[in-house]
């Protein structure tokens, strides 16, 4: 179904802002609940998560989601390795990563739910939104930076410079642009949240800084990647879903 791409931008930024305060409230209402430090991280994130269910609930989106196909022939599992490469050389430099409290298990924990709750929210509900006004290209890149804009949370749960927070922006619209590339030529989310999870597991746990030049090249390679995804696929009439009904 085809809307205008004012309302289709206006209700993808309404799930973010929703999402956005969730993450806040839930911060806010944690100390009262009994849960604190570390622990109401993980909180806002099981938060978060149950909130991109009912989202992609309430778009009826489960069928082009993804989520419950186990896998799928031909070329995607193949496409899936520049993803699982990313999250996977942050153990090769400096020198591996190492547990932190509260334990490898509640880290994979709380970053499985960060999969689960950034991915539905951007790659399934805020991705097929924008695809019923824009073309398969635009709804990307708009999602990308959405996605990339999203971590202006870290102003809540953290401190950044201004010079971290815009670097951060920049990287994970990069990485969001190419797993929706990856999401609109498929429409397979759910290996996509398996990898950012290790993505961010493997980062978070890393035992030394990782240089920025490093993280510009994995960037680039993941924008060409994206580009090449897109420019590979046959372009859908806009307002199609992600992979029409079978």
């Amino acid at each position: 179904m085809r809307t205008s791409p004012a309302r289709a931008i206006l209700l993808a930024t309404a799930i973010q802002l929703v999402r956005f305060g969730l993450i806040i409230g839930a911060l806010e209402i944690a100390p009262d609940l009994g849960i604190h430090g570390w622990y109401q991280g993980l909180f806002a994130n099981a938060v978060c998560a149950a909130f991109a269910i009912g989202v992609v609930t309430w778009l009826r989106l489960w069928r082009h989601s993804g989520l419950f196909v186990l896998w799928k022939s031909g070329k995607a599992p193949l496409l899936l390795l520049p993803f699982v490469i990313e999250a996977l050389v942050w153990l090769a430099y400096p020198g591996g990563f190492a547990s932190q409290a509260p334990g490898i298990g509640l880290w994979a924990l709380t970053l499985l739910l960060v999969g689960v709750n950034e991915e539905l929210t951007s790659r399934v509900a805020v991705l097929q939104t924008l695809r019923t006004a824009f073309s398969s290209t635009w709804a990307v890149v708009i999602a990308g930076v959405m996605f990339g804009l999203q971590h202006l949370s870290l102003l809540a749960t953290g401190s950044p410079s201004t010079e971290d927070l815009l670097t951060i922006l920049v990287l994970t619209s990069v990485y969001g642009f190419s797993l929706g590339a990856f999401q609109f030529r498929f429409a397979w989310v759910l290996p996509l949240i398996l990898v950012h999870a290790a993505s961010d597991f493997t980062q978070i746990l890393t035992t030394e800084p990782v240089p920025f030049a490093m993280h510009i090249v994995i960037t680039l390679t993941l924008l060409a990647y994206g580009i090449w995804l897109l420019k590979g696929h046959k372009e859908a009439p806009t307002g199609a879903p992600l992979i029409p009904p079978r």
